[in-house]
């Protein structure tokens, strides 16, 4: 019994890892404006990584347009955005955690407390990516305002000239933001924790059960 839990526990927080680099881990829904209807999409880790190296693009403040400019437009989605990050860390370490404390280890009630803890930070990077897009979607950061610093800050002459002249209010001309949020990655981790507690809770009721029913035997006999 204690080898099944181990393999199963163990097996269980590998997937994880290929469930937050395959499945989707961000969504975006916006409202068409030059039609009725909706564009409903999202992509994966996966997916970007196959961008970036597909347009051989170099991940740095100048290649990602993090001007001054920029950087003081989007103040307001730090504090959400680090939290995001965080949480995000915490939780593949969450992961970890349970693996290697599955795989080398018969500590059920530590295993239970990873899990727990993953739940939490799950659940936390899922609340602070809602609340830094709810700053957007909201307006309070409008996206065009943010389409614009990105384009005044832009190297290339054009990209900055259409940026001073608010090109990025055309965006809603092309659709409003309505949904943006983590996916099925994230989600799919959460419930690879639950899983992982409820797995672990039965075997540590089953290990009570079976120190409690031999004193209640010879407990009888002396009666």
């Amino acid at each position: 019994m204690k080898a099944l839990y181990r393999i199963v526990a163990a097996a269980s927080a590998l997937l994880a890892f290929p469930a937050l680099y395959f499945l989707k881990l961000v969504r975006i829904v916006m409202e068409l404006g030059f039609a009725d209807g909706f564009f409903d999409d999202a992509f994966s880790l996966e997916d970007v990584v196959h961008f970036i190296r597909d347009y051989n693009i170099e991940l740095n403040s100048e290649s990602l347009g993090l001007s001054e400019s920029v950087i003081k437009t989007l103040e307001p989605l730090k504090a959400p955005a680090i939290s995001t990050l965080v949480f995000l860390c915490l939780t593949v370490v969450m992961v970890l955690a349970v693996f290697f404390c599955s795989a080398l280890t018969n500590a059920k009630k530590v295993n239970l407390a990873f899990s727990v803890l993953g739940v939490v930070t799950a659940i936390g990077a899922i609340a602070s990516f809602n609340s830094m897009t709810d700053i957007v979607i909201s307006g309070q950061l409008p996206l065009n305002q943010i389409i614009d610093a990105f384009l005044t800050g832009s190297s290339n002459a054009i990209a900055g000239i259409a940026g001073m002249l608010g090109a990025g209010s055309l965006f809603e001309f092309v659709g409003e933001l309505k949904i943006l949020q983590l996916s099925s990655a994230v989600v799919t981790v959460l419930l690879i924790f639950v899983f992982e507690i409820i797995w672990t809770l039965s075997f540590i009721l089953i290990n009570l059960d079976e120190v409690k029913t031999p004193k209640a035997t010879k407990t009888k006999k002396k009666n």
